[in-house]
């Protein structure tokens, strides 16, 4: 009798032990949520309508809905569905993957990369966005994103631009110093650090130093005679990617293109200081990157009037700035800039070398990017993914 009650005690413990093991379990399931990397599975990759940029959003759109999902928002006040289709017509577009999506808080800008919503997503599928400022401002668009798609939303004190974090999707993150510390005045490098970690989820926070000299602020001053740059002082998408987790691509610069120009000498100098510190980084595992160097963009200049002189300004121009999706990448090429520079044209060919090689899965889809970076951004700017 004593035996049997015993037992039957051991086998109530147990289950109920079970019962436990399980809860925990599953409640761990609902809570792991990981800020994923462009290169994870893509639900759509979204644009933001505006007239400025008429024909490179329908171009991109086009090419990305031969075999994946396109979302457009746009504002019905300003722009008719009608007139986007017929756009969207005039470049043959996929129409079953593409979705326009009315947003009554559609900022004017069209950098959706840098302002939209931060996906988070966990082991169910489940999403959930964390809104953080965007140069001091709260614009409303995300919490509309949130509310269209029934989508907790997790504020943020801090400020953060989309361009200016890389993730692998497994807990690693890259962050620039000089932006991070220009848009976050007050705080200190650990607590943003800590503040990434609480709102991404994030394990291991890698600090680069500086981006590439056009991309620093023209508040800043010239970077050489006349010539400023246009940018924001140090996004990581326009010099740093992952390829996939334990992968990453950094922009380089030869010792005979430094000879060439002092901006590429200074660029050369951080991109440098920037491969060393990925050399002795470790994931969040503790093992080492596999980091791969790709050729800089070529320099442009554009004359510019301020006041009574005239001045030169340089945009930041980059083949890290392409898009992923499930089936390709959009990657920037500046060939037609120069139709005749045999240089060029070899190095493009060296960087779509080394895209193939490192995307074996994926076409590699060459566009034009000179336009759009002339207005001080690309194409992974232009563009956000929402996860699946």
């Amino acid at each position: 009798m004593n035996d049997s009650f015993n037992f039957m005690k051991i086998l109530r413990l147990g289950s109920v032990l079970l019962l436990f093991l399980y809860s925990c379990q599953n409640q761990k399931s609902e809570n792991d949520y990981q800020y994923p990397a462009d290169f994870d599975k893509v639900g759509s990759t979204c644009f933001i309508w505006t007239v400025e940029y008429n024909e490179i959003i329908p171009e991109i759109s086009r090419i990305i809905s031969m075999k994946d999902k396109v979302t457009i928002f746009y504002d019905e006040r300003e722009t008719d569905t009608t007139d986007i289709y017929n756009i969207l017509k005039n470049n043959k577009f996929n129409s079953g993957n593409i979705k326009l999506v009315n947003i009554g808080n559609k900022p004017k800008s069209n950098w959706i990369r840098d302002f939209g919503p931060v996906y988070l997503i966990n082991s169910k599928g489940r999403k959930k966005i964390i809104d953080f400022g965007y140069f001091g401002k709260r614009l409303g668009f995300n919490s509309e994103i949130a509310k269209k798609n029934e989508l907790p939303i997790i504020g943020s004190t801090f400020n953060s631009s989309g361009g200016s974090r890389e993730s692998n999707g497994k807990g690693t993150l890259l962050i620039c110093e000089t932006h991070e510390l220009d848009v976050n005045k007050s705080k200190t490098k650990s607590e943003i650090e800590e503040e990434y970690k609480n709102k991404l989820s994030v394990t291991n926070i890698i600090w680069l130093k500086q981006g590439v000299p056009q991309d620093d602020s023209r508040l800043n001053g010239p970077l050489s005679d006349q010539i400023y740059p246009n940018g924001v002082n140090g996004h990581v998408d326009q010099f740093c990617r992952f390829a996939d987790a334990g992968t990453i691509l950094i922009s380089s610069v030869t010792d005979d293109e430094a000879n060439m120009h002092p901006i590429l000498a200074e660029a050369k100098k951080r991109l440098d200081e920037n491969y060393n510190i990925l050399l002795n980084s470790t994931d969040q595992d503790g093992k080492k990157f596999k980091i791969i160097k790709v050729p800089l963009a070529p320099l442009l200049f554009m004359e510019k009037s301020v006041g009574s002189k005239n001045i030169y300004i340089t945009p930041v121009t980059s083949y890290m700035n392409f898009i992923v999706t499930n089936s390709m990448i959009i990657l920037p090429s500046y060939t037609s800039t120069k139709p005749d520079d045999m240089v060029l044209q070899n190095k493009e060919k060296e960087v779509e070398d080394i895209f193939r090689k490192t995307f074996p899965n994926r076409d590699i889809i060459k566009v034009q990017a000179a336009e759009l970076n002339s207005f001080s951004g690309g194409f992974h700017c232009i563009s956000i993914n929402v996860p699946e």
